[in-house]
């Protein structure tokens, strides 16, 4: 047995030893540069192009090659044309139009290949919330209601659903908790996402109405080999202020036409001490578990199936009235896609997907409360999109239709402790099972010609709310609850190389979007920035965001230089005032309902600069500010963050196996608030974290890094307050370990 083992490996060392390699270069179409860091998948071979823009590949009987850069695109090779490179040597690149639009930037998680570059920071995968992962784009921000999690996210001043965000481009969860305890981002398994494609402004309309921006998390593409491989990870992750762990993992089997793999996560914390060493309440418990397969029914055609189960699970909210107690959801999708060479598409992809979510929050955790009230909310996300790629030699089309249909429905029920109502029961009809459905035509097109890329984008809507069961104090304030909106988006805009260096662009676009639920329905609660209630409006007009971008971006092989500023005015803004005739349901200072107001604008910018030194040494600095005005009242628009400055300095020693960096992150002084919502000034603060990434040994990644390494004590401008002159103080030092193997 030993003389066989013995052989065995002998023969698998010679056929090592003995086997033939092809390098293959990749390079510009136009400047004929190689082009570094591209990922290829060859059969069950892997890596990433080096500095001379080289891939060496094993000479086996290569059936596919498929290469995969951020600047260039995706694209899979086989047959005669992979036949032909093989045998030529090089492959020429020409840059992706959609990629080289300013006003799409792509932020790429980390690659499986621990050489790969690191877009964001490092051990994203382990991440329980997107929306923390969301903060380290320029621009971005989150309201704060946990200390943990749910991080809703707000860029440019926009925010909710002003924001378009979904999963491989139709997958979303609405959120159930009327306080959105549970943000879209919030159901989003960040282990599964390759990459996060960010489209700034009303200019791009395929996943959606698109107001804000848009934000759609891709995931991973459809991978097969010629031979039967196993694929897997696992990541584990410590953080010593609250005590946090973190831990995912994947593992899967991949062959010639089916591929599919599991993958789980799960996150466990506790309280934490901000910088002036008090204690935070910061419990929480989050998991995920998912299954994805990928099958090849025919050639270039194949199905993808997603089945991810998110859940959470007393969780503290301390600014709220209720902790969030259970939180249960499913989401899934089915997508089927269809690659065509020489024939009138040159892809179709059709997408049906749905999410459903249960959502118990209350104050069962909470001691000192005189009753005992609950929320059980549920929602239902249903959506259908097919989309046609169009493609000719300089000109890409998309176009194609998609619905959508979400409903929430759910009670308050309050039980008296104490006083004369001691043991009655309240229930409170706070959804009234509204519910929202939209059918929508879209078209986005971009042409090159000479050195320009010309966009062109339009998209019609059909939008109708309605509440199933209203409550008799809601019917009241309304003699109709139905509502219709037909809503038209548009948007066009330039992109044009002004030298090999310099690129400049333009765009103007207008994007509609209609009420929410929330906005439509919500009864007598109180889900805004003050104590007041909130009250829904279904007599709400849509939102028409009218908005100019403007970018210029300087890239050479070392450095890239790049503005990005906005001027937007948004008609028929929805916001609320203050209805002194209406009498709150609890002990609030009184009811705010849902209004338009005439004209709001927003303004700002973000800047990047990015050098790099003999390609040792990378430092990025970013600036992004946002102004925004509300012309009605004449009065800031509330949660607009401060100016945001971020330096991040790191080096890359012994061939990407050693980065140590340093990162500084401060927020200037914020005095421009919106007191009639009842805001606070914030003071400037400043965190600095350092870190450590290293590869040991190939396939394993090691992060060790010290956060707030000053123990800054500070306040984030839209984090709540837990009661008034108490805010929610952010982490103090702490020290942060992950390690990730790949297999």
């Amino acid at each position: 047995m030993k003389k066989l083992y013995f052989f065995l490996i002998a023969m698998a060392i010679g056929t090592i030893a003995n086997a033939q390699t092809l390098t293959l270069k990749i390079l510009d179409q136009t400047t004929g540069k190689p082009i570094e860091k591209v990922s290829y998948y060859a059969d069950n071979q892997s890596g990433i192009s080096n500095e001379k823009g080289e891939i060496i590949l094993v000479a086996t009987d290569i059936k596919f090659l498929k290469l995969t850069h951020i600047s260039y695109g995706n694209h899979t090779f086989s047959g005669k044309v992979l036949k032909e490179m093989l045998s030529s040597g090089k492959i020429l690149f020409a840059e992706n139009a959609l990629t080289t639009l300013n006003s799409i930037s792509v932020y790429a998680l980390k690659e499986r290949n621990p050489k790969a570059s690191i877009s964001l920071q490092n051990a994203d995968w382990v991440h329980h919330d997107a929306g923390s992962v969301l903060k380290q784009i320029p621009g971005f921000d989150a309201i704060k209601k946990s200390p943990a999690f749910g991080f809703d996210p707000t860029f440019r001043g926009f925010k909710l659903d002003q924001l378009n965000i979904v999963n491989d481009g139709c997958m979303c969860a609405t959120a159930a908790c009327p306080n959105r305890m549970d943000p879209p981002t919030s159901q989003i398994a960040i282990n599964q996402i390759q990459e996060i494609e960010v489209i700034k402004g009303p200019h791009s309309f395929r996943y959606g109405p698109g107001m804000g921006a848009v934000v759609n998390f891709k995931m991973l593409d459809p991978e097969f080999s010629s031979g039967l491989t196993q694929f897997g990870r696992i990541t584990g992750g410590y953080e010593s202020n609250g005590g946090v762990y973190r831990t995912e993992g994947q593992i899967g089997l991949r062959g010639k036409r089916i591929s599919t793999s599991l993958n789980g996560s799960y996150s466990k914390g506790g309280d934490y001490k901000a910088g002036n060493d008090s204690l935070v309440q910061a419990d929480f418990s989050r998991g995920t578990f998912g299954i994805i397969t990928d099958i090849e029914t025919a050639k270039n055609q194949v199905i993808s199936i997603n089945v991810n189960r998110n859940f959470a699970r007393n969780t503290d909210f301390p600014v709220l009235m209720m902790d969030l107690l259970t939180d249960d959801t499913w989401m899934t999708q089915g997508k089927y896609k269809i690659s065509r060479e020489n024939h009138w598409f040159k892809e179709w992809t059709t997408q049906v997907s749905a999410g459903i979510v249960e959502h118990l929050m209350g104050n069962k955790l909470r001691n000192n409360a005189s009753m005992l009230a609950q929320t059980d909310a549920n929602t239902k996300t249903i959506n259908a999109r097919t989309e046609f790629l169009i493609e000719k030699a300089k000109s890409k089309f998309f176009v194609g239709a998609d619905t959508k249909y979400e409903t929430i429905s759910g009670n308050r029920t309050r039980e008296m402790l104490m006083g004369p109502n001691k043991g009655k029961v309240f229930t409170d009809y706070i959804w009234q099972d509204g519910e929202v459905s939209r059918y929508g035509v879209f078209a986005d097109s971009y042409h090159q010609f000479g050195k320009s890329t010309l966009s062109a984008a339009a998209r019609v809507d059909q939008v109708t709310g309605n509440a199933r069961t209203p409550a008799e104090t809601f019917k009241k304030n309304y003699t109709t609850l139905k509502k219709s909106d037909i809503n038209v988006s548009a948007s066009v805009g330039i992109s044009t190389k002004l030298t090999e260096a310099l690129t400049a662009g333009a765009w103007l676009g207008r994007g509609v979007r209609s009420a929410n639920i929330s906005e439509r329905f919500i009864n007598y609660l109180a889900i805004g920035k003050d104590p007041y209630e909130m009250l829904g409006n279904p007599d709400l007009k849509p939102e028409k965001n009218n908005q100019l971008d403007l970018n210029l971006t300087y890239k050479t092989v070392s450095t890239i230089l790049s503005f990005s500023g906005y001027y937007s005015m948004v008609n028929d803004f929805i916001s609320s005032k203050i209805e002194p005739t209406l009498k709150p349901l609890m002990t609030a200072p009184g009811v705010r309902r849902y209004i338009n107001i005439d004209k709001a604008t927003l303004y700002g910018f973000e800047a990047n600069w990015s050098q790099r030194y003999a390609k040792l040494l990378t430092q990025q600095f970013t600036l992004a500010y946002t102004y925004g005005q509300n012309h009605t009242d004449k009065m800031p628009l509330p949660e607009i963050s401060p100016m945001n400055l971020r330096y991040t300095l790191e080096a890359d020693l012994l061939n990407s196996r050693l980065q140590p960096y340093a990162s500084l992150r401060y927020s200037f002084k914020l005095n421009r608030i919106a007191a009639n919502y009842g805001e606070v000034a914030t003071n400037a603060f400043k965190v600095v974290d350092l870190g450590l990434k290293a590869s040991p040994i190939h396939n394993l990644q090691t992060t060790f890094s010290l956060t707030n390494a000053f123990n800054e004590n500070y306040r984030e401008h839209l984090s709540r307050f837990i009661s008034a002159g108490k805010p929610l103080l952010s982490q103090g030092r702490s020290f942060v370990v992950n390690i990730s193997y790949l297999f």
